[in-house]
């Protein structure tokens, strides 16, 4: 039986010990339980946003991941949809990106759309009436990626995957310790400390932190997910909004920042009719893993094959974890 090491407890990692483990693979994950995991403050939707912004690679990617999602929800029962918060919810595109969203859509993904010319508060009455022209996307999946998280984890301690706690500063030491030798292969899922573990001066790899608003309203803002600019807007259940995201080139930097909670409010501002009274005021921030070809590394190290990269997906590491994990399950076998 091959022992594969996974270093990282994030989306990516799990959902790779996952389709290791079905796979009959023996699994052991490490969590360095770091602070600003990109996963755990995920919006959840599990759809290419501005899929035409991306390498053809990553669109791929992003597109497997949208039917890897979709095989993996057929498999669960009701039950289980519930537990990670899953929802089929309609997204509606508009703004300045509306042309190239419908380009792009028509050209490369087999879906059911619909351009409408009227103003949007047609179908979604707090929406200014300044805004029209928009695309409807229907059933789009989204979750909660905490829960998501959670449902993976009792899973696979079910199958006997091994989780351990260990703060890893260095690769190089860690795999040099006598007791790490009886792994066939090790997994990199570690995501923005990716490179900091491996310290390889080739590679571009850096954080990019994302903060997201959450927030409750009295009375029902929105029924659709709503993309406008880079801003989208998601409705949850009893009246719960999340509004994401920024994007802050700080490094590791975890303060909570009020131009972030502006430049989300200001989203809100520009959309909606009138002034929106938040309850329950949130504010999340993650570290997302960017390299500069902007496509994630799902590859065998050059140099040490029992090595495998899995990271640096972005924006997009809940959608393309499946479509990632089955990448590094094809190099393992």
């Amino acid at each position: 039986m091959t022992k594969c090491l996974i270093i990282g407890s994030g989306i990516i990692g799990l959902t790779t010990a996952y389709e290791l483990s079905k796979a009959g693979h023996r699994v052991t994950i490490i969590d360095n339980d770091k602070n600003g995991k990109a996963s755990k403050s995920a919006a959840g939707l599990l759809f290419p946003l501005n899929p035409w912004n991306n390498s053809k690679n990553m669109q791929k990617l992003c597109m497997a991941g949208h039917q890897e999602y979709n095989n993996f929800f057929n498999i669960l029962n009701n039950k289980e949809k519930n537990e990670i918060g899953f929802e089929k919810k309609n997204l509606i595109i508009f703004g300045e990106n509306i042309d190239l969203a419908k380009n792009w859509y028509q050209k490369n993904f087999n879906i059911k759309f619909n351009y409408t010319k009227k103003k949007l508060n047609t179908i979604e009455k707090n929406i200014k009436e300044s805004h029209k022209n928009f695309l409807e996307i229907e059933n789009i999946n989204v979750i909660n990626p905490q829960k998501l998280l959670n449902y993976l984890k009792h899973i696979l301690i079910k199958k006997n995957v091994e989780f351990k706690k260990y703060n890893i500063e260095k690769l190089n030491i860690f795999l040099g310790m006598p007791e790490n030798d009886k792994y066939d292969f090790i997994i990199i899922c570690a995501g923005a400390w990716s490179n900091y573990i491996l310290e390889k001066k080739d590679m571009y790899l850096k954080p990019i932190k994302g903060q997201l608003l959450y927030f409750k309203t009295e009375e029902k803002l929105i029924h659709n997910v709503l993309l406008y600019k880079d801003y989208y807007i998601i409705p949850r259940n009893n009246n719960n909004i999340v509004v994401g995201a920024t994007i802050e080139d700080v490094g590791f930097d975890e303060k909570i920042t009020e131009k972030a909670k502006t430049y989300l409010a200001n989203s809100i501002a520009e959309i909606f009719e009138k002034k929106i009274k938040m309850i329950n005021f949130q504010q999340k921030f993650g570290f997302r893993p960017y390299i500069d070809t902007e496509e994630p590394c799902i590859i065998a190290d050059d140099t040490d094959k029992r090595l495998i990269y899995n990271f640096g997906h972005y924006r997009y590491g809940v959608l393309t974890a499946i479509s990632s994990a089955k990448k590094v399950l094809d190099l393992i076998s």
